[in-house]
């Protein structure tokens, strides 16, 4: 299977961004999926997705656009060497910062996180 070349929040995520941006004062949409995505590998996510992953409609990207770099895909190959995800990082990289965002999200509405330098600090 080919990678993907666009990747998507779910309708969740796009919504977990929408308050993660108020909230933590990031005016950047990609620079919070990023920060999603950093948060769901200092939190061990997994890469499957489950009955509780999300519904399909999210904001979509162009991989070269949010991963200019190649450093998110990178951090796949590294982080996750045991997943069948090596011939297809950017579902990972998909499935990652969903997840982190949300889990973001969670943290944030609960008081545990209230800043960025709150994530840094963990």
């Amino acid at each position: 299977m080919a990678d993907l070349k666009n990747i998507a929040l779910t309708i969740e995520a796009s919504q977990a961004v929408v308050e993660l941006k108020t909230a933590l004062g990031v005016g950047d949409q990609m620079d919070l999926i990023k920060v999603g995505f950093a948060f769901a590998i200092v939190h061990n996510a997994d890469l499957d997705r489950g009955n509780d992953f999300g519904t399909r409609g999210g904001s979509n990207y162009d991989t070269g656009g949010l991963d200019s770099d190649g450093l998110m895909e990178k951090t796949v190959l590294l982080f996750y060497k045991e997943s069948d995800h090596h011939s297809e990082p950017y579902r990972a990289v998909e499935t990652l910062m969903n997840k982190g965002l949300r889990l973001l999200q969670t943290q944030v509405k609960a008081g545990i996180i209230g800043s960025l330098s709150d994530f840094a600090a963990k």
